[in-house]
């Protein structure tokens, strides 16, 4: 067609459009999409919205209170764990005698409170006041305490964390624990610890990126909390017994969302609490990316329709152009054969040809595919091959191959993770070494076939005898090793016990040995308790285990007292 043609159509198209908007096919093809596309883009940008902001309430709904729970087991942990603490060394010989009046128990008593602090940093000083208030031992930190205050102290009956009190501009609580030394003397021991490391111990991972979790006793005043420190912006609303998050306002009328749950060692209350535009921020992101898109998205598809419409009316309006001219009696028009020669001809033609090499294409991109899936099937069949002996080959990595224990390199990993652990929860962990008596001895008697039969066995008692959560592997040779968690002294000997107790009670049978007679076999424990240090873990096991075999085999050693069996 001649470019001045083309132009005259397309401007006679738009001259028809601005005439009859809804007259043409292209104006209604355009207008359909258009409005389509519209009406698509605010029910997209609707719904999105809402889910995004339902989504972040139910995640809020969620985190919020998992955040204070945690926080309140983690302060409720801690300050358990200090009454402990305490009330261990409340019962040590050496504090009680430093309410003798001796010189010698003052020196010794305050030898032994500076090697505690020394061990527990958290403590800014440990003193032991007689019955009527009277300092008689103290190390560390030394303010100007009221009289008043540390009556008070003398006068505890009970283990326990006491309240707030403010020393020389500092926050400080005391744990306290009463005494009774020789001759019915009285007294009491108390720790001074910061309340800032309160602030330390709710900080956590759930904590809001852009909020805080605050601390607050009854009278209002914040005891302790994360983030900025600023006044918080509780509501008077919030209540204890009202779990859910809530939305409130502060003084200057910023909006918040918060949570409030009750601490009732202290009678506190834990509060965290974001802003509510940090909170809800993603909404006003999903908003304006999702307005955003949908603009691009329909001036993308007004100007594809536009296009589509054109190219399908433009070929149709000239035949009516050419048919209208026929009709108006002009006679020099050229009309195409209908045999073939017109552009429908052509097209028909030309589309049953390119539906015809169209199906050529799809019967070998079939055999293709199907080629393509049978190799697919070979390599996921190979896949799953090379996955399995990947997993022989893991399970052989920390596996012995006699005990089918764990292996020592297993062991090592398990024991960093778990000193790691400890370390950062202050949970306790002990360690107990396994060795077989006279297994030199039984090797020269019966022969190493008969050994590893016994070393196997031994290893099945051990595997059946250990809690859940111990780890018991083979060290090396004839000895063995059980890493026990969550575990302190009096928990590892009972431990300890049980294992020694189950082994020299167990008949071992074994090839070319009468089965009614059978072997017995004992084993010695060395048993220590992490303190800071895992290769001094290690070594004390090592020592206990050495002096158990030195007491006369067939007992279990404490590190801490290489003296008695037990």
């Amino acid at each position: 067609m001649p470019a001045s043609s083309a132009s005259r159509i397309g401007l006679g198209t738009l001259r028809a459009l601005a005439s009859r908007p809804f007259a043409s096919l292209p104006s209604r093809i355009i207008t359909l999409v258009f409005s389509a596309a519209l009406v698509t883009s605010v029910a997209v940008t609707w719904t999105a919205t809402g889910a995004t902001e339902m989504f972040l309430r139910r995640q809020i709904a969620q985190r919020f209170p998992v955040a204070l729970e945690r926080a309140s087991e983690r302060l409720d942990l801690w300050y358990g764990q200090r009454e402990r603490d305490l009330d261990t060394f409340s019962r040590s010989d050496t504090v009680l005698g430093s309410l003798g009046g001796s010189e010698r128990g003052l020196a010794e008593a305050r030898r032994y409170l500076a090697y505690v602090q020394e061990g527990f940093p958290h403590y800014r000083a440990l003193f032991v006041l007689d019955a009527r208030g009277a300092p008689r031992v103290w190390v560390g930190t030394e303010p100007a305490l009221p009289a008043t205050l540390l009556a008070g102290l003398s006068r505890v009956d009970h283990t326990r964390v006491g309240d707030v009190h403010r020393v020389n501009d500092a926050r400080v609580q005391f744990v306290s624990a009463p005494l009774t030394g020789p001759g019915g003397a009285r007294g009491s021991l108390h720790a001074m610890i910061d309340v800032d490391v309160v602030s330390r111990l709710i900080a956590s991972d759930e904590e809001p990126r852009s909020g805080r979790i605050v601390v607050v006793a009854d009278g209002g005043e914040v005891v302790a909390q994360t983030g900025e420190a600023t006044d918080a912006a509780r509501a008077p609303s919030m209540r204890p017994g009202n779990p859910a998050v809530q939305e409130y306002q502060d003084a200057s009328g910023k909006l918040w969302v918060g949570c409030l749950r009750r601490f009732p060692r202290f009678d506190w209350n834990l509060v965290v609490e974001e802003p509510y535009d940090s909170a809800f921020a993603p909404v006003v992101a999903v908003i304006r990316s999702t307005l955003a898109i949908n603009v691009a998205f329909v001036l993308g598809f007004g100007s594809i329709a536009m296009w589509i419409a054109r190219s399908i009316v433009r070929p149709i309006r000239t035949l009516s152009d050419e048919a209208r001219r026929i009709a108006q009696g002009e006679t020099h028009v050229e009309i195409p054969v209908i045999p073939g020669q017109d552009e429908i001809g052509v097209l028909s033609r030309a589309l049953r040809g390119m539906v015809t090499r169209l199906q050529q294409k799809t019967l070998e991109v079939e055999q293709e595919k199907s080629e393509k899936e049978r190799a697919n099937a070979e390599l996921r069949n190979m896949n799953e091959e090379l996955r399995r002996g990947n997993e022989v080959l893991e399970q052989l990595s920390f596996t012995d191959g006699l005990t089918r224990l764990h292996n020592h390199r297993y062991f090592q990993d398990r024991l960093r993770v778990e000193v790691r652990r400890a370390d950062r929860t202050g949970e306790q962990l002990a360690l107990l070494l396994v060795d077989i008596d006279d297994f030199k001895a039984l090797n020269d008697r019966y022969g190493h076939a008969i050994g590893d039969q016994v070393l196997r066995q031994v290893g099945g008692v051990l595997n059946e005898t250990v809690r859940e959560a111990d780890l018991p592997a083979r060290y090396g040779g004839e000895e063995f090793v059980v890493l026990a968690p969550h575990t302190g002294r009096i928990g590892a000997l009972a431990l300890g016990e049980k294992l020694r107790g189950a082994i020299s009670h167990t008949r071992f049978e074994a090839e070319g040995i009468d089965a009614s007679e059978g072997l017995e076999v004992t084993v010695s424990v060395g048993v220590a308790i992490y303190a800071g240090d895992a290769r001094r873990l290690f070594n004390d096991a090592d020592r206990a285990l050495y002096q158990a075999k030195a007491t006369g085999k067939d007992c279990v050693i404490f590190a801490g007292d290489l003296d008695e069996p037990r």
